[in-house]
């Protein structure tokens, strides 16, 4: 945390600009060794920006560079720090941070915004976010996580935590306090208070799956018999020609793996062997890697053309997550479907809107994500459940007349779930974890 560090934080290559980031007590001076006006840099107040030349340390100019002066703690990490811009041929900016690091060193993955964290910039749930602001592949997932960063979901939990310690106090008033003379506490203001604790985490904690689906994706596995229509529908949600299409029976063997954005939430979608019985070992393997994906899928479109086949055997175990989708609308005519079943069309303009709808409707995503906590992480799902089962432990111990002693250790246990997710005493295990999946620079 003394050292100051530096890193390029935009992508290699050849750019316009290239940005490098240099953060730390003394950031400010180490730079202006290498910069002239040396004094205009050392005299620039906070959120400025400072024309010059940054040579090396034989005085050699390097290259023009636009210097944008941070002063603690109004910065990113919360230091002193300068996000210097230069041309963005590949080898000037690596001269410019070669010249840095006789001074400093290179920033490790994810240092910046482990420093914001430990200088209290951010609570670790938003730290977390910025990763996943990076990584995101929908408009959906930036815009959950773009609100995990600006705080939605650590006020919310920050909120939680703050009434489970004050019915935790209450408890140990009760304790310390037994042998006093005073009113008993009010048990049934006592329950009321654990009640609407755990209905809040219940909420928070229901709409945790679809949080989850927006960080990780969707994933979609297009099932049914050989030519029904897999790889053309496949082909039509990833809006190009991705697998191969003929009319003959059996043309994909193994599976296929693309990403799409579905009215902006991440889908995965899986193109899979036909079902059939075969005795070409081959197609056997992909029909077995078929069922292993449908296994894997949140959602798995069964398609058919003509009349339905029903869901045999073999699919019975994931009737929950079929929908059943009569392909070809365009040259087959259908009679009346049933309300679980959606005719598409690959040819027709408006073929696949009924699909999108109905796939939306099964998921159950969450529709809106502004100004609403969403958690979209699997460790913090993982922790609210279990604040969730010791808030639920405290209410039993409570309606059991266990003491007040354990009522206030489940609090506590309850407490420390959600300290986690916020990072109020994190392992250096939990920290190098989290901020070694960062990229450089970031």
């Amino acid at each position: 945390m003394n050292d100051i560090i530096c890193a390029r934080i935009t992508a290699p290559g050849r750019s316009a600009i290239a940005v490098i980031r240099i953060s730390g007590k003394g950031a400010i001076e180490l730079v202006s060794e290498f910069f002239s006006p040396r004094q205009k840099l050392l005299k620039a107040p906070g959120n400025s920006i400072v024309y010059g030349n940054f040579h090396d340390d034989s005085g050699r100019i390097i290259d023009e560079v636009l210097l944008s002066v941070f002063r603690a703690p109004h910065s990113y990490t919360a230091e002193d720090t300068i996000e210097l811009s230069c041309h963005g041929n590949p080898a000037l900016a690596e001269r410019i941070l070669s010249t840095l690091l006789t001074k400093a060193r290179l920033a490790n993955p994810g240092e910046y915004t482990l420093r914001a964290y430990l200088n209290g910039r951010m609570d670790l749930s938003q730290a977390e976010a910025v990763n996943d602001l990076i990584t995101a592949e929908s408009s959906k997932a930036e815009t959950a996580a773009l609100m995990q960063i600006k705080g939605y979901l650590g006020r919310h939990l920050s909120n939680i935590l703050e009434r489970i310690r004050d019915a935790r106090l209450r408890c140990e008033l009760a304790i310390d306090f037994a042998d006093q003379d005073l009113p008993q506490i009010d048990l049934d203001d006592l329950k009321r208070r654990i009640q609407q604790i755990l209905k809040d985490a219940k909420d928070l904690y229901a709409e945790g799956s679809g949080g989850i689906k927006l960080r990780e994706g969707v994933k979609i596995c297009l099932a049914g018999a050989p030519n029904t229509g897999k790889s053309s529908l496949f082909n039509a949600l990833l809006k190009q020609n991705r697998a191969i299409v003929t009319p003959h029976p059996g043309t994909t063997r193994d599976y296929l793996e693309e990403s799409f954005s579905l009215n902006g939430y991440p889908i995965v979608l899986w193109d899979t062997a036909g079902l059939r019985d075969s005795e070409d070992s081959i197609e056997q393997e992909g029909i077995a890697r078929s069922y292993s994906l449908m296994r894997k899928a949140d959602l798995i479109l069964l398609l058919y053309e003509g009349e339905y086949p029903g869901i045999g055997d073999e699919l019975s175990n994931f009737v929950d997550k079929i929908i059943p989708v009569a392909s070809k609308a365009d040259i087959i005519s259908y009679p009346a479907l049933p309300e679980d079943h959606v005719k598409i069309s690959v040819k027709l303009k408006d073929g696949l809107v009924d699909l999108s709808e109905k796939i939306l409707q099964r998921l159950s995503l969450p529709t809106q994500i502004i100004d609403r906590p969403l958690i979209t992480n699997s460790r913090h799902l993982a922790a609210l459940h279990r604040s969730i089962t010791s808030l639920q432990d405290a209410l039993t111990a409570l309606d059991m007349n266990a003491g007040f002693e354990i009522i206030a250790f489940e609090l506590i246990t309850a407490a420390s779930a959600l300290e986690e997710i916020l990072g109020v005493l994190p392992t250096d295990e939990l920290l190098n974890k989290i901020f070694s999946e960062f990229c450089i620079g970031k």
